[in-house]
């Protein structure tokens, strides 16, 4: 499994200084996927008008600046991130949502890192899959997106255990309310989508990204477990 110190040293990714980053622990909940998002989380964010002309989920109806996360489905710094259970998590509705998307502003579009540009898995070998069953369901069934993105990141199982089965993402799904989760197993066992997880490498090592969670803000990366500096260049961007 590869940790975020791997990830930087062999993925020549670029070292950007303060990120927030994944490391090889044990961590979140006991996996059971049957609970729901906690209050405040990005569920409810309007989607752009037309989501098949986008390929990345994305919050938001195509405003610049795009804000660009970069996430793994599998490491618990970006779980804290999605779900606010951090004391600095700033993606829940109420601060990043709430303050630059929800009223036109911005967008935020999420990448999942799965990864490294040598090639190999961020993160554990199921990594991939999870990348893939998200984009499947941001094609599939693009409005109940973020409702998935949440169920999954609130019962995520503990980062070093491979627990992004078919079985497990199709689960997720179901209790997230994604329609034709029979459209989802196909295109996660097809292998669908794996040319935009690659190009999502390509396009974190473009911006100098070191680990996840990251916000990329007009091609400057930024933790965003630093509230004020992303705020700080959104208000740039948008007053």
């Amino acid at each position: 499994m590869n940790t975020r110190r791997e990830l930087l040293a062999g993925a020549g990714l670029a070292g950007v200084s303060g990120l927030a980053g994944c490391v090889s622990f044990g961590g979140g909940s006991d996996g059971t996927p049957a609970g729901t998002p906690p209050p405040g989380a990005v569920t409810g964010a309007p989607i752009p008008d037309d989501p098949s002309s986008v390929d990345y989920a994305t919050a938001g109806t195509g405003s610049d600046p795009v804000i660009t996360y970069f996430g793994n489905w599998k490491c618990p710094f970006c779980a804290n991130f999605a779900t606010g259970e951090a004391d600095q998590a700033v993606l829940p509705l109420g601060t990043i949502v709430a303050d630059y998307v929800d009223p036109g502003d911005a967008s935020l579009r999420y990448r999942g890192l799965a990864y490294g540009s040598d090639g190999q898995p961020f993160l554990g070998s199921d990594a991939p899959r999870a990348t893939r069953a998200g984009l499947a369901v941001w094609t599939v069934d693009p409005e109940r997106y973020w409702n998935y993105h949440e169920q999954v990141m609130a019962n995520q199982p503990p980062e070093g255990e491979t627990w992004a089965t078919t079985d497990r993402l199709v689960s997720f799904a179901e209790d997230a309310g994604v329609s034709s989760t029979a459209d989802i197993r196909a295109a996660i066992e097809g292998g669908r989508f794996e040319d935009r997880v690659r190009a999502t490498t390509e396009a974190a090592s473009a911006a100098g990204v070191s680990g996840t969670p990251t916000l990329v803000i007009d091609r400057e990366a930024y933790s965003p477990f630093d509230p004020e500096s992303t705020r700080q260049a959104l208000d740039a961007l948008t007053s």
